[in-house]
């Protein structure tokens, strides 16, 4: 069973969906599979509109590029543009299907097997970023509602398996997965009480079943404010971060006072 139904999950992606709208529309209107133009497009369509990249706390200098999931989901998902316009979606979405196929080998086949079959399909080669790119085609797949989180949860042990260097990525990448969908369930209004959020975040977490992923209640509340907007006060009322803020303002009156 799904932790948030598929149609309240792409409610509470309204305006992202409605921003990757207006630039596949523009893109296919221009006639453009240049990845760069689409890249500084979508960049610039998302700044018009106040809209955030999906992200944790860190802002990499490939965020943007990073982003094109979100367009790659919703082209192919929700427009079926690899089957429109097959052409222009191989142009501007190579990397997303390269990810995406070479995750669903890693989900099927064996690890010995699946391992050989990624890199050649990789390059030869595959580093963090690579396996935090693939895991973010699969996840914004699940938040945009057209997935089952098992997927997520599939991959995520078999890529340990897979490629167990990566493992310290990947089971920071499911806390991450963690705090992105328990803030997307208080988006939903599916979670209205610390003990919902706590009851949410230990389900999700056991059905995962990787140890160390717990994520604590301010980076879930960041995730919350800047991806979904949420309101601070709504927040206070279901994540312990009221005491945290309160010791903060009081260390800052403290600084001004000793500098007075």
């Amino acid at each position: 069973m799904e932790s948030i139904e598929p149609r309240r999950a792409r409610e509470t992606h309204k305006q992202r969906i409605d921003a990757a709208m207006e630039v596949l529309s523009r893109l296919l209107q221009e006639g453009t599979s240049d990845r760069r133009k689409a890249v500084k497009l979508l960049e610039e369509v998302y700044k018009e509109r106040a809209v955030q990249p999906i992200r944790g706390k860190a802002w990499p200098e490939d965020i943007w590029d990073k982003e094109m999931a979100t367009l790659y989901v919703i082209a192919k998902y929700a427009l079926a543009l690899n089957e429109e316009n097959p052409e222009l979606f191989h142009k501007l979405f190579s990397y997303e299907e390269t990810l995406e196929e070479a995750s669903e080998l890693i989900r099927e086949k064996p690890p010995e097997e699946a391992r050989k079959l990624a890199l050649f399909m990789l390059g030869g080669s595959i580093n963090d970023n690579t396996v935090a790119r693939m895991l973010r085609i699969v996840a914004t797949t699940i938040i945009m509602g057209f997935a089952s989180e098992n997927t997520i949860i599939e991959l995520l042990h078999k890529l340990v398996k897979v490629f167990p260097e990566h493992e310290r990525t990947v089971r920071k990448y499911a806390r991450y997965f963690i705090a992105l969908r328990v803030a997307q369930a208080i988006a939903a209004r599916l979670i209205r009480s610390r003990i919902e959020k706590e009851a949410f975040k230990q389900a999700l977490a056991a059905r995962i079943g990787l140890d160390k992923i717990m994520p604590d209640d301010e980076y879930i509340a960041f995730i919350a404010s800047t991806v979904f907007e949420v309101p601070r006060r709504r927040l206070a009322r279901i994540l312990s971060m009221e005491e945290k803020e309160g010791k903060a303002r009081g260390k800052a009156r403290r600084r001004s006072a000793a500098g007075s």
